[in-house]
């Protein structure tokens, strides 16, 4: 296993995290900053174990910021297991539109369905029954344990890994499996035997606040005194990411086709694949990759897509309006055109579930994707 970068350049064989001393400072320092003042969030007033897995796989890969409001909204919508369990689908989906991230919806749905048929609807208190939920891992586990029953369990995220990164003054790639290996050995040694969720909170919180990526705010952090980076001038300069690839360039369009009666065509998709269960204006792959699997085997005209992925004849128009977006690896472009029906009934084609027409005004109740939401909002924008 890696050395700490300052004993790989001193030649110093011990890490902080074997030395108690240093161990019980970071844990009383970390945990008086944090009862002096943190920020207010939702599920930090109630830890109750449902409502830390319901937070914390919202929180995977996105900003407090941007949990808050749907966290509040879903604990409203299905305040317990049993009623997430029972919830359809789509509902739960639609709940989290806007979210990203959608298998996450997926996993938690699956979960509460396991906790409710496995554990008599009670999320269980054992490492070994949490991690074989559905979307739980290592940290979530670790995340449940700690803050809800206050179990000595250690956790590493985005925030707490690049503090610890800093604090050891780890300085090989975070991605790698020694790297990870090695600062969830040193979580193991900090989290305290009581009072575990508390200092779990402080860490994070830290993480969050002071001990960010760029800038981070050594002189008003609780625990700089301890932080090897920060002894050794590093902190700028760790935690060591390997660089992203860029993202993978994809070309769609899609038609807005309309019937005599002013309704719009929409499709859904179908299980195993990005996007499935959502519902999405007929949109055909022109070129570049291909993440949701809209492929014919061959490239083809909008019109003679929308016919085979629904049965609809169309007389597709000019294009009106171009929505660009990331998803997962890809940078997608997607051009609508308008398009109006000129025969056939609507009826699912490849990788679809449902294909129908909908008013206008019903779409709102169907989860779309991020492109979908921008071109339902700018349909209702044009049509007043």
């Amino acid at each position: 296993m890696g050395r700490s970068l300052d004993s790989r350049k001193t030649g110093e064989d011990s890490d902080p995290d074997l030395d108690p001393r240093w161990r019980e400072r970071v844990r009383r320092d970390l945990t008086a900053w944090y009862e002096r003042g943190h920020r207010r969030l939702p599920w930090r007033d109630d830890p109750d174990p449902y409502r830390v897995l319901v937070s914390e796989l919202m929180l995977v890969q996105t900003t407090v910021a941007a949990v808050v409001p749907y966290f509040q909204r879903f604990l409203a919508q299905f305040p317990t297991v049993e009623a997430l369990a029972r919830a359809d689908e789509a509902d739960v989906l639609k709940a989290w539109e806007g979210l990203g991230y959608y298998r996450r919806a997926r996993q938690l749905h699956e979960a509460a369905r396991v906790i409710l048929r496995d554990h008599a609807g009670v999320v269980p208190d054992d490492p070994e029954a949490l991690r074989a939920l559905p979307g739980v891992g290592r940290y979530i586990a670790g995340a449940i344990l700690s803050f809800a029953f206050d179990r000595s369990a250690p956790i590493v995220e985005a925030n707490t890994q690049r503090v610890l990164a800093r604090l050891l003054a780890w300085g090989d790639d975070l991605k790698t499996s020694a790297s990870q290996a090695r600062l969830w050995e040193a979580a193991g040694r900090l989290v305290p035997l009581e009072g575990a969720g508390q200092f779990n909170q402080a860490f994070m919180e830290l993480g969050a606040t002071l001990c960010i990526p760029k800038g981070p705010m050594c002189l008003v952090c609780p625990v700089s005194s301890d932080c090897r980076a920060r002894e050794r001038g590093l902190q700028d300069v760790l935690p060591v990411k390997s660089v992203k690839a860029p993202p993978l360039a994809v070309v769609e369009t899609c038609a807005l086709v309309t019937d005599p009666q002013g309704r719009l065509l929409v499709v859904r998709r179908g299980p195993g694949r990005l996007w499935d269960g959502f519902w999405e204006f007929p949109t055909v792959h022109v070129s570049g990759a291909d993440p949701a699997g809209r492929t014919f085997g061959e490239p083809v005209a909008l019109a003679e897509g929308v016919r085979r992925l629904t049965g609809i004849r169309a007389q597709v128009g000019p294009s009106v309006r171009t929505v660009r977006f990331g998803v997962t690896k890809y940078r997608v472009e997607l051009t609508a055109h308008s398009a109006r029906a000129a025969g056939g009934e609507p009826v699912p084609g490849p990788g679809l579930i449902d294909a129908r027409w909908e008013p206008p005004e019903a779409l709102d109740a169907l989860p779309f994707g991020s492109a979908g939401r921008n071109l339902r909002a700018w349909i209702k924008q044009t049509r007043g």
